[in-house]
Parts: C-alpha cells; structure tokens; sequence
C-alpha cells in the first residue's frame, strides 16, 4: 500500500481527534478556549497570483483556539458562473512570532467528483501543505510565509515564499507582498514571482456600535502577465 497514502490518512483522523479535543477542553478551566465565526465577500477570488472563477465569492470561515493550537476551516464558493468551489481545513501551532500549520485544500469543479473522503494519490481532488509564518512583532513590521505542498494534487510539491511589510495609518492599514515560487510547477511552470501587490483595509463605521470592515487589494502576477483589483468586505 502506498505509505503516502497511510499518512494522509493517519493525518485526517488526526484532524478529527484534535477537534474533539478542542470542543471538549471549553470544560478545563486551566486553558483559554475561544470561537471565531467571519464571512467575506470578495468581488474576485484571487489567491497567491492564481484566479479562481469568474464572480463574486462568498468565503466563510470557522475556527476554535486552545492552548495555542487552532483548528479551523475556511472556503470560497462562486456566487455564479464557472469557476472551483473550495473547502479548507487546517491545524495550526502559534510559538510566540512563529506558527506552524498543515493544510488540506479541497477544491473541485461542478462537473469533477464530490468525494470529499477521497485521499488516493491517483484520484484524490485534496493538496496537503505544511507551512510556517514568522512574524516581526511590533518591533519589525513585516511578516515571512514559506509553505509546500506535499500530498495530493501537485505532485511537483510546489513551494511558496512569500514577505510581507505592514504598516498602519491613523485611518487604514496596509500589507505590501512579494510571492515567488522557487519549485514546482503550481503557480507558474518555472521558478518565478508570481503574487505582488498591495492591500488598504480599514472599518467603516455604520452604527455607534458596528464597523464594516473593507479591504481593496491590487494584484499582479508577472508570470502570467495578469492584474487584478479585489474589493472585499468582512461580516
């Protein structure tokens, strides 16, 4: 039997085992347990340099946080035309300026399978990547993102690195990013920067009480020759 195979296995009853664990420790006062619901809307998915679809994409997201470890799930659903569907889940580990995840990225088509069980490196619709995200903290404004496919779909085990510099302004904030692929053939056919740009986000006031969060983000991929300007709100 393919060992690759066992492993991703052992690794999903591992998800399922660490979602239990974190419903169940809401009980154990010594550990902060916390929730977080959200959903965006965005005129356009777009994620590192690649276009997902042709519309609107609701993306909601869920995630529980005890004892430094988060389990959550996220996805992107097209509001019409053609374009992948997509359902995430991730485990992650916060170290202080250091998190460490694994994710599991399932995206399909209208017309491919539905089989959301389905790990077989032949057939499965899944990609595995484990990634680590080092953060400056106050003192150093920027943020560094390596991560690597290494199950599923992208048998070319792609990596991704990306820098971030972040910087706050008395009414908005803003990221400026640098995305290269340095292996792999996922997110262009040769080693390449394949996600610049820039994101302005801040909150608009609509009550005394409620702010509506909003972010425009321009986005160039020099690999593909493509740009994009994304608008986004946050519920």
């Amino acid at each position: 039997m393919n060992i690759k195979y066992i492993a991703v296995q052992f690794l999903v009853i591992s998800f399922l085992f660490c979602s239990r664990s974190l419903l169940f420790a809401q009980t154990d006062s010594t550990h902060a347990f916390s929730a977080e619901l959200n959903v965006d809307l965005v005129s356009r998915y777009i994620w590192r340099g690649q276009e997902y679809g042709q519309s609107p994409s609701i993306q909601p997201g869920m995630s529980a946080s005890w004892n430094n470890f988060t389990l959550g799930a996220w996805g992107a659903y097209k509001v019409a035309g053609a374009g992948q569907q997509e359902t995430d889940i991730y485990l992650s580990k916060s170290f202080r300026h250091l998190t460490v995840s694994v994710w599991d990225y399932w995206s399909f088509c209208d017309t491919s399978s539905m089989n959301v069980f389905d790990y077989h490196p032949k057939t499965t619709s899944h990609q595995l990547e484990a990634q680590v995200l080092l953060s400056g903290g106050e003192c150093l404004p920027f943020n560094i993102l390596a991560s690597c496919f290494f199950y599923g779909v992208d048998t070319s085990n792609s990596m991704y690195f990306e820098l971030q510099y972040l910087h706050s302004f008395t009414q908005a904030d803003m990221t400026i990013f640098t995305g290269y692929q340095p292996k792999g053939k996922f997110y262009a056919t040769k080693p390449a920067f394949v996600n610049l740009g820039c994101t302005i986000s801040k909150s608009i006031a609509v009550t005394d009480r409620w702010s509506l969060p909003m972010s425009i983000s321009f986005i160039v991929n020099p690999g593909s020759k493509s740009a994009w300007i994304v608008a986004g709100i946050t519920i």
